[in-house]
């Protein structure tokens, strides 16, 4: 029941246009609150790196890499071994020691070079990898602004569980961990970007002057 004071038309009036302003309020902060939807697509990687010319010419350039570096630690010690059967042939004792004494130094000298120059070469596997992965989003990047996508996903719900059984995690908790580390569950055909991305980033590289996944010098 209306209370006396508020029972004159004035008082409804301005009661009403109050109850007006509160919902029109309401209503403009649930149009504010409704954003529109973002377009989401998705890529799968593997198939990517599976089909870019980029991946099999940064593998070729990174297996040049370390066959040179095989090859040079093996010039380099059968020419220690060489020096070594010769100062067989030394029969003054104290040159025949004096010349094991080098051999032995330099023995060391290149098992400290070998390590540094592998480590040089895991460095530039994994700079190059990361150069790829940065020209696979720049492209991605363009892709969807030109297709008018906000996101682009990588979807990951049919890769392949990894076990390795020299690890010295049980294979149940590897699995479980690649599991929680899963994002992706289900991601539409029609929102795929894959081929597409591919078949840009070929085009891309087979004409002059596109970028390259070599560092620069």
């Amino acid at each position: 029941m209306i209370p006396a004071s508020y029972r004159s038309p004035l008082a409804i009036a301005a009661l009403a246009a109050g109850l007006l302003v509160v919902a029109g309020s309401s209503a403009y902060t649930a149009v504010r609150l409704a954003a529109a939807p973002s377009a989401v697509a998705n890529v799968d990687i593997r198939r990517i790196l599976d089909k870019i010319q980029q991946r099999g010419e940064m593998e070729i350039e990174l297996t040049q890499m370390g066959n040179k570096f095989e090859q040079e630690l093996k010039t380099r010690k059968e020419q220690l071994e060489t020096r070594a059967r010769e100062s067989d042939a030394i029969t003054d004792p104290s040159e025949r020691q004096k010349l094991r004494d080098e051999l032995a130094l330099e023995q060391l000298q290149l098992k400290e070079w070998a390590t540094v120059k592998q480590q040089e070469v895991d460095r530039e596997q994994a700079l190059r990898w990361e150069q790829l992965y940065r020209l696979i989003v720049s492209e991605g990047d363009k892709l969807a602004q030109s297709e008018g996508y906000q996101y682009v996903l990588v979807y990951d719900g049919t890769a392949e569980f990894q076990r390795d059984r020299r690890s010295q995690a049980p294979l149940a908790q590897q699995v479980f961990d690649q599991i929680a580390r899963r994002r992706v569950l289900y991601a539409s055909k029609a929102d795929d970007l894959t081929e597409k991305l591919i078949l840009r980033m070929n085009n891309a590289r087979a004409t002059p002057g596109t970028t390259s996944t070599s560092p620069k010098p």
